[in-house]
């Protein structure tokens, strides 16, 4: 049966090769509408919600109808203003197999629900990315997944291990099983994956020993973060002839996995990081200094649409699903982030004129994604902007826990820093090196830095790394 599972993953990763971007995105918009068909007539929820806005689902008949008519919805319009039964087609709570919440921070949680059926589908897609990615049909893996506890997922082609936010773990799995696997997959989110490197630095485990892939998630990061973790992991940042740091996104009551880059998305990115002239045009005017995340994503699984959006392209990502058998349908969901629509052909053009003819661009469409819809601060620069001051100079980085706080003002940006718990460094000198990391718009005050001791900081002084950290005041 193993034999037969690659064979068949085989077989789809070579029609992946050629793929028809245009003619997917045409057979994703024409499932769009008999989606919304189903959900309208048979989840009660959704029924009443287009009822209040005065919308007949008789008149949707094209795409063009479900984006000129049909309600954008938030968190806020879906959970808690009806029963959990209500939300679920047939207005019934079927056999679960799973729930998967969301990170609660906007005060109030969202849910993700799953059955047997769609758990071991989700499995096997999995299957199909870690052997896309990280060729598992071929190579010993070992995956650790770092995630806060109760994300979860299953992969019959790798070994799991589970270790929540638990640092100690994770070193003692790398140390004592690492050297039994051709590969290690680490899976966690950006600011414990500081931590992780942190408490394996003091504890003196050499990472270059073994060949190590990181997959983000959680929150958004800039290039001088994912240099850093690969560097300090002894990897390759540059050419990824070893382990690659890459990101996936996903949205508890959506699914995990919606959005991902690949070896090709980061090197458009790199490339955008260093050529914001070239591929500005491509990518279009991004916010903000550091360029946005280029994902791909499967467009038979979420219809995606970019709403309001500037002069640029970039506006609220709103997502429909349009699994048939979700339980939870969710329609014209906004997400809370900022992104734009990627044309391929675009890309495709503009790479040669930045001198990559190597890069490959996706067969599956794409977007960027800039980060939360209220990650811009009043002076223009993003939360991205600063993530990446903090990591521009990896010896500094190694003096911080990552965690900080923006507090904007009329009188210009106030920073707080958070100096991590082994630092032995002096306050003024972190804050002179950050001082030149920070760049802002010429007429923007000057930045005031405040740098905190471990135990001191005052936003969140012991983290525990289970709730997403807030940034911004």
């Amino acid at each position: 049966m193993r034999a037969i599972d690659k064979l068949v993953r085989r077989w789809q990763l070579k029609a992946m090769d050629h793929i028809d971007t245009a003619a997917l995105v045409r057979a994703g918009n024409r499932r769009l509408v008999e989606r919304f068909q189903r959900v309208a007539r048979d989840v009660p929820a959704y029924g009443a919600i287009l009822k209040r806005h005065g919308v007949s689902a008789e008149k949707i008949r094209t795409p063009a109808d479900f984006q000129a008519l049909c309600p954008v919805l938030e968190k806020q319009d879906v959970f808690g203003s009806a029963p959990i039964e209500q939300l679920c087609v047939g207005g019934r709570l079927g056999p679960l197999a799973g729930v998967l919440t969301s990170s609660g921070q906007g005060g109030r949680f969202a849910f993700g629900l799953s059955t047997h059926r769609q758990n071991k589908r989700a499995a096997k897609v999995i299957e199909l990315a870690m052997e896309y990615a990280f060729g598992t049909d071929r190579y010993r893996t070992l995956l650790i997944n770092a995630l806060p506890m109760g994300v979860r997922f299953s992969c019959s082609t790798v070994t799991v291990a589970e270790t929540s936010v638990r640092e100690d773990m994770v070193c003692a799995l790398v140390e004592r099983f690492s050297p039994r696997y051709d590969q290690t997959v680490l899976v966690t989110d950006p600011l414990f994956c500081k931590r992780i490197l942190d408490y394996g630095r003091a504890a003196g485990l050499a990472w270059e020993r073994f060949k190590i892939h990181v997959i983000l998630g959680e929150e958004t990061f800039g290039e001088a973060f994912r240099h850093y973790v690969a560097s300090r992991l002894g990897q390759d940042p540059e050419g990824w002839t070893r382990g690659l740091v890459g990101s996936s996104m996903g949205v508890g009551e959506l699914g995990l996995n919606l959005f991902f880059e690949t070896r090709d998305t980061v090197r458009i990115r790199q490339v955008a990081y260093r050529q914001r002239d070239v591929l500005g045009e491509a990518l279009g005017d991004w916010p903000g200094r550091v360029p946005p995340l280029v994902f791909v994503y499967d467009p038979m699984r979420i219809f995606v649409e970019i709403i309001e959006p500037d002069a640029n392209g970039f506006g609220a990502l709103t997502l429909s699903t349009l699994d048939p058998s979700l339980m939870l349908p969710l329609i014209r969901y906004r997400t809370g982030d900022r992104a734009k629509l990627v044309s391929n052909t675009e890309m495709a053009r503009a790479l040669p004129r930045a001198g990559e003819n190597g890069i490959a661009v996706p067969k599956l469409p794409m977007i960027a994604l800039a980060g939360r819809e209220k990650d811009v601060l009043p002076d223009g620069r993003t939360l991205l902007d600063i993530k990446d001051a903090l990591y521009s100079r990896p010896h500094l980085a190694d003096q911080l826990s990552g965690a900080f706080r923006i507090e904007p003002g009329d009188s210009g940006t106030r920073l707080h820093v958070q100096m991590g718990p082994a630092s032995e460094a002096r306050e003024n000198e972190i804050a002179e090196g950050l001082a030149a990391c920070l760049q802002r718009p010429e007429s923007a005050p000057r930045d005031r830095l405040e740098i905190w001791r471990y135990s001191e900081f005052p936003f969140g002084r012991t983290l525990d790394y289970e709730r997403k950290f807030s940034y911004i005041e």
